[in-house]
């Protein structure tokens, strides 16, 4: 077996064995629409807390304003040596689910997919999610005057833009619309 394909050690996870644990990042479980105040108490605890955000226009009744949004909705991350008390210490903290892992033992996010995120948010002022659209897929129009409207998508242009045909009175009638007008269509 070739040693890219070997197991893990037993802490190669954690860190090295009989060493003091490496200090990582952690994707944290939080419970529905409290990742600030999950953020807040771990801050208060003394760890290092990373919350992706973004900032997008909402649409009120009467006017339009800006907003700050959550860019992983119910997660958060830690940066911590994930030693057994540290461990106890994030669980036990309000708002939080659980450590992301698998086999019930927290897996790390590697350094540089944080720091990607961290450089992305800072450097793009437009930064935000788009929608994964596919060609064929079927989207439904959640924005403007063909709001409701479902249809398919038939090419993605450049940018964030998209056509998506609509069947109309057995007629097919395609529109170029931005990203953020469409979401996925769940039957």
């Amino acid at each position: 077996m070739s040693p890219a394909l070997d197991p893990p050690a037993a802490g190669d996870i954690n860190g090295p064995v009989g060493g003091e644990a490496q200090v990582r990042w952690y994707a944290v479980h939080t419970r529905s629409r409290h990742e600030r105040k999950a953020a807040a108490e771990l801050d208060r605890r003394g760890f290092e807390i990373f919350l992706p955000e973004y900032q997008s226009w909402s649409r009120r009744r009467d006017r339009r304003q800006r907003i700050t949004r959550i860019l992983f909705p119910g997660y958060l991350f830690v940066h911590t040596p994930l030693d057994p008390a540290r461990r106890l210490a994030v669980i036990q903290a309000s708002s939080v689910v659980a450590i992301v892992g698998a086999a019930h033992r927290p897996v790390p996010v590697p350094d540089e997919q944080v720091e990607s995120v961290k450089l992305l948010l800072g450097a793009a002022g437009d930064a935000a999610p788009r929608p994964g659209l596919a060609r064929g897929q079927r989207v439904q129009i959640m924005q403007g005057p063909l709001q409701g409207v479902i249809g398919c998508v038939e090419q993605t242009e450049r940018g964030r833009r998209i056509v998506v045909s609509v069947e109309l009175l057995g007629r097919s009638v395609e529109a170029s619309l931005e990203t953020e007008a469409l979401a996925p269509y769940l039957d």
